[in-house]
């Protein structure tokens, strides 16, 4: 797959140049000590390890001398832990920082360093997210889940016998993210063929050959055993996030299983959320593959599709009783110029083909019912009950009802949830 990977940034069908910013993705037994030659050639003096209150007992592995700067074991990315990052490095003008963790850690860290203008490396604790080496950083923003264009890592380091040995809860919650790409590969195809939106077939090819290899590694786990499963995982999350700096955003790897993955991070339909993102993204993959199948099978209304009104289905009146506090900021994410005419929703154009189209592109999206069998094996959460969230059908209806409105990004469930409240304001 990494071949893949330098195929695609020679020379791509698609016609567009695709870059890399990461130098180097090393998953091997010596990954320290590469890294530390890796520094070596930097010329690189004073490396700044950021970690939280679990990983930091992974910096002693490190067989370089570095600094440290130690966030909350259950931090998440936030204005508040970039601050405080951000004064570690004030204080210790590091001229490299260690990502040494999981998602929120990476997260944190690529945030500071493209504020400071600062290169990252990653080393990765657990086959936990695909954002290790991705060029975006999901972050929450003053209770608003959104993504910023940040630094990926100019290198990533990951040891199995680290990353393999993580809690599997943590491996379970990468092979959701994973998975997830099923309907985020979907939604692409939607956009294309409803937009005409940019899609590139190499990138949709890279992330399946990841998905199919991860399929086949759940087949076999028993077989290869525990320490081949995970590095089987890391890799493709590995992969995945480098489709997204090839690609320049999170398209390939985002859709509209994340969003309802954000929405319940946002906590205005929900409290209480003891879901990890892989997990989350593993629930919202199964009900919106359930929903999408379902809502081919009954056939579309595209009479009610091409009657839908941005200005009904942004009305602040519909969406404040949800998002309360964060509704301006919801309309500025959907509506980018602050007028309806700059909503996604306004590029759909319908054709005689459409129908086909889409019922082609299902073709590509398994079963709900495989779906599940795969979650299953894999170990994660199928319902949200499972991660703390209200059970009951009504939630999980109005989730998957404001759940579009996270990202001003065309996913099916977001025509479905527009063309829904266009014909019933």
């Amino acid at each position: 797959m990494f071949e893949h990977v330098l195929k695609i940034m020679q020379s791509c069908p698609c016609g567009r140049r695709h870059t890399l910013l990461t130098e180097e993705c090393v998953v091997a037994p010596d990954a320290e000590e590469q890294m530390k030659e890796y520094i070596a050639r930097k010329g690189w003096q004073n490396p700044l390890v950021i970690a939280d209150e679990n990983t930091e007992k992974f910096i002693s592995r490190l067989p370089f001398p570095v600094k440290r700067a130690v966030v909350d074991g259950h931090a998440h990315a936030t204005e508040i832990w970039c601050a405080k990052i951000g004064e570690a490095v004030s204080a210790e003008r590091p001229d490299v920082l260690i990502a040494c963790g999981s998602g929120s850690v990476h997260d944190i860290t690529r945030y500071v360093a493209h504020e400071r203008g600062l290169p990252f490396l990653s080393y990765p604790t657990a086959a936990s997210v695909d954002g290790f080496v991705s060029g975006v950083a999901a972050m929450t923003w003053h209770g608003q889940k959104l993504t910023f264009p940040s630094s990926p890592p100019i290198a990533s380091f990951a040891n199995p016998a680290v990353f393999a040995f993580a809690p599997a809860r943590l491996t379970a919650s990468g092979v959701g993210d994973v998975l997830g790409k099923y309907t985020s590969l979907f939604d692409w195809r939607v956009g294309q063929i409803l937009t005409g939106e940019y899609l590139c077939e190499e990138l949709v090819a890279l992330e399946t050959e990841a998905i199919e290899a991860l399929v086949e590694a759940i087949g076999n786990r028993a077989a290869i055993g525990e320490e081949a499963y995970c590095t089987k995982v890391m890799n493709a999350l590995q992969i995945s996030g480098l489709a997204i700096q090839l690609s320049g955003n999170s398209r390939p790897a985002s859709g509209a299983e994340h969003h309802m993955s954000h929405l319940w991070e946002m906590h205005r339909l929900n409290e209480t959320n003891d879901g990890l993102h892989g997990e989350q993204v593993a629930v919202g993959l199964l009900a919106v593959a359930r929903t999408y199948h379902r809502a081919l099978a009954d056939g579309l209304d595209y009479e009610k599709i091409a009657a839908i009104d941005p200005v009904r289905v942004m009305d602040r009146a519909a969406l404040a009783p949800v998002f309360r506090d964060l509704t301006d900021g919801i309309l500025r994410e959907n509506l980018p110029d602050g007028t309806p005419s700059s909503s996604s929703l306004t590029r759909i154009r319908l054709t005689a083909d459409t129908d086909r189209a889409l019922h082609e592109a299902e073709k590509l999206l398994p079963s709900a019912e495989a779906i599940e069998d795969l979650l299953r094996r894999a170990g994660t959460p199928l319902t949200p009950g499972e991660i703390g969230l209200d059970d009951s059908p009504a939630f999980l209806a109005k989730s998957l009802r404001y759940a579009p409105y996270v990202r001003d990004r065309l996913t099916l469930l977001k025509v479905l949830a527009a063309a829904e409240r266009s014909a019933n304001p």
